[in-house]
């Protein structure tokens, strides 16, 4: 039977008003998932057209210093903290602004042994900027709350460059070879011979002799002309993997065009699937979702399907 949602909190609602006076109403260790899309101290005012109405309202990403930025960040990241699940997981969205003193600011409250990566979100392909590099990148900040959490493994299709590597075998299934040795620069560790083959003086093999056995009666290993094995001769089938992992640096999720249907009308909304993405990796059916700055309005991370109606207090 699916796990129902936690009786600790109500869900499906939208609590109006600022984070910091929200959050203490909250019980400790509630929350799943934590996506918030902060301001970015970017000393910028932004208008927005809202709703079918297109009524125009404005928002300000103004602090006097970075340091004020951190200081009106920071009791609201010990909320959330406290808030999450030790089995759950924290996604912190921002740009260069300051994302340095974030990642510091984080590492203090969530712990340095809880931050798991920083994501690089390439949200536009080129940008033409006076006397030095075009910013086109994000970068969200994942902590999770212990070395015990929820993680669901996400697989991308393979490149054409990447299926370049692949080979078709005679009974028509593509294949790559895939390395069986290990650096061993300070190790004795696999340093031996394996059925004519030694791997160099700086590398050893990667896999017990009983493992290297039985991929070889299994005909999973790739062989040189003499007949000796490859050290990049591990045989691995196209169709027994499922896709590339998905790794630290998203290219392949552009920001909304401005004529997209899922646009409503202020410069900072961030794509859905970008959010799809951070959810299916990180929750289970039935895990509770927590945007503490809502700056994806009623469509926020829930992205909820069903025509169960939203809350707001």
């Amino acid at each position: 039977m699916p796990r129902r949602p936690s009786s600790l909190l109500d869900t499906r609602i939208i609590y109006c008003g600022d984070c910091l006076d929200q959050l203490p109403k909250l019980p400790d260790h509630c929350v799943d998932l934590i996506y918030i899309d902060p301001p970015f101290n970017s000393n910028r005012n932004y208008e927005a057209f809202w709703g079918e109405t297109k009524e125009k309202r404005a928002f300000e990403d103004r602090h006097a210093s970075t340091q004020a930025y951190l200081e009106f960040m920071r009791p609201r990241c010990v909320e959330l903290a406290r808030v999450l699940k030790p089995t759950g997981s924290f996604y912190y969205h921002c740009d260069w602004h300051a994302s340095h003193y974030v990642k510091v600011m984080l590492d203090q409250i969530f712990g340095e042994n809880n931050f798991r990566n920083e994501i690089i979100w390439q949200r536009s392909n080129s940008h033409n900027e006076a006397r030095q590099y075009g910013r086109i990148h994000d970068t969200i900040f994942f902590y999770t709350g212990s070395d015990t959490y929820t993680w669901n493994a996400i697989r991308l299709p393979y490149s054409r460059e990447q299926m370049k590597r692949y080979k078709q075998d005679a009974d028509g299934r593509w294949y790559k070879g895939e390395n069986l040795t290990a650096e061993r620069l300070d190790s004795d560790s696999g340093k031996f011979e394996w059925r004519g083959t030694k791997p160099p003086p700086s590398r050893g093999w990667g896999y017990s002799v009983e493992q290297l056995e039985k991929w070889w009666r299994e005909g999973l290993i790739l062989t040189k002309k003499d007949g000796t094995p490859r050290m990049d001769g591990q045989k691995v089938y196209l169709d027994d993997t499922l896709g590339k992992g998905l790794q630290s640096i998203w290219t392949d999720i552009p920001r909304i065009a401005n004529t997209s249907s899922e646009r409503l009308g202020y410069p900072t909304q961030k794509p859905l699937v970008l959010l799809d993405r951070i959810i299916a990796a990180s929750t289970n059916e039935n895990d509770i979702v927590l945007d503490a700055f809502l700056w994806l309005r009623d469509r926020s991370c829930v992205r909820a399907e069903s025509e169960t109606p939203v809350d707001r207090h």
